[in-house]
């Protein structure tokens, strides 16, 4: 079968990592040819930040935010491509952010098709061949390079290949691992692979009298050895758990802990306050209104579903005035509104996720241009090695910039 052109550069994968591994290089002078399973590119850039796309995060530069196997090999790839490139790149195809709290930057028109619109005009103003439908199943290299292969027939022939095709959460959009599938016939490893920024689903069968409230809290998560993350944002009680901000965000670091038994996650209703301050709150409420049940001495200051799980929790009467409630159980609901225990037993699947965790073990890509050490002149980008980042666009920024350095490359 003749090939569809011989090309300097193919890339396999029109997400996001994909489109900026295939402008990079064809900035470079390559003939590029970007190849795409899917009709449409970039479809997880189409419903980021709610169809808005969350673009990137002001605090991108900053290592913390990503996570590996092996936790320096991201730092290179966001130093060679840093947040101040991105804000440019975006801004000469004429792309206006705003920023959003947690420093989160979305276009100015909040519409994630703008981003991708202005993407397609850039590949084919720098002549990028891009080729829909042409689901990729066969990649191998010989003397002359690399020949590809589609389901539908189609084959290509090329001097550089770039796997940018994700990894496997949210398979509605096409997301099947087959990318993954493609590096192993080349001699990578692949990581155990688990569904990252998910809902999480907990035990706790009386969590569900809060389902449907959202509220702001702090969820800290123990995550070994002493050590403790926490977030601060919006918590949603849902039919199997919890979920939100707080809990997305988390997910990446509770997860992988959830092999060896449930983590018991501890919520705030009052980030920012002790018991202490807190029991005297209910204190002064009380004083106020004596004769007011438990439950309903709450109006006003918690939702009343919410209130109601923590009462079944601490299995206190409803009913009871609060004059009658003694300063013992004042204490024991105080401590309860600030160190809520929450037990969590598994994440929702890969469906519900935002981003796989795990990929292409790291140790075989070379972090200054993540060319393969087993295989020259073959290069790996964005969801498919073992990187991810935390919410809040960092997803994002680590697909532009392992993108725009593979595609640079070579």
């Amino acid at each position: 079968m003749a090939a569809t052109g011989t090309w300097d550069a193919i890339v396999v994968g029109g997400g996001a990592a994909g489109i900026m591994a295939a402008i990079r290089s064809a900035e470079s002078g390559r003939r590029t040819a970007l190849l795409e399973g899917n009709q449409q590119l970039a479809r997880k850039v189409l419903i980021s930040g709610n169809g808005r796309c969350n673009l990137t995060n002001r605090a991108a530069d900053d290592p913390t935010h990503y996570h590996s196997t092996q936790p320096r090999f991201p730092r290179q790839v966001l130093a060679a491509h840093p947040l101040q490139r991105t804000l440019e790149f975006f801004g000469s195809l004429g792309l206006e952010l705003k920023e959003e709290k947690r420093g989160r930057l979305f276009p100015i028109s909040d519409q994630a098709q703008a981003v991708v619109d202005l993407l397609e005009d850039r590949l084919a103003q720098l002549g990028v061949r891009v080729f829909r439908g042409a689901k990729v199943q066969e990649a191998i290299q010989d003397r002359e390079g690399f020949s590809v292969r589609s389901t539908a027939g189609g084959y290509w022939a090329g001097e550089k290949l770039v796997l940018a095709s994700g990894g496997i959460s949210v398979a509605k959009l096409g997301a099947d691992g087959s990318g993954l599938d493609l590096a192993r016939a080349f001699g990578h490893q692949v990581t155990a692979l688990r569904p990252g920024l998910v809902p999480l689903v907990s035990p706790d069968e009386y969590l569900r009298a809060a389902q449907g409230v959202k509220v702001w809290a702090e969820v800290r998560a123990p995550l070994g050895k002493g050590r403790v993350a926490t977030d601060t944002d919006d918590l949603l009680f849902t039919p199997y758990g919890v979920s939100g901000f707080t809990i997305l965000n988390l997910s990446a670091r509770v997860v992988p802990l959830l092999g060896a038994g449930p983590v018991e996650l501890e919520i705030s209703l009052f980030p920012g306050q002790t018991p202490e301050q807190v029991s005297q709150v209910l204190q002064q409420r009380w004083e106020q209104h004596p004769e007011r049940g438990l439950a309903f001495s709450f109006t006003g200051l918690l939702h009343a579903k919410v209130v109601s799980a923590l009462l079944t929790k601490l299995g206190a009467n409803a009913e009871v005035p609060v004059g009658r409630i003694g300063k013992a159980q004042r204490w024991q609901l105080a401590q309860l509104l600030t160190a809520w225990p929450v037990r969590v037993s598994q994440a929702r699947d890969f469906d519900h996720a935002e981003v796989t965790i795990g990929g292409v073990c790291t140790t075989e890509v070379d972090p200054t241009t993540l060319e393969s050490y087993l295989v020259p002149n073959l290069y790996l980008a964005g969801e498919l090695l073992d990187v991810h980042g935390d919410l809040g666009g960092y997803n994002l920024q680590w697909a532009w910039a392992s993108g725009a350095v593979a595609g640079a490359a070579g």
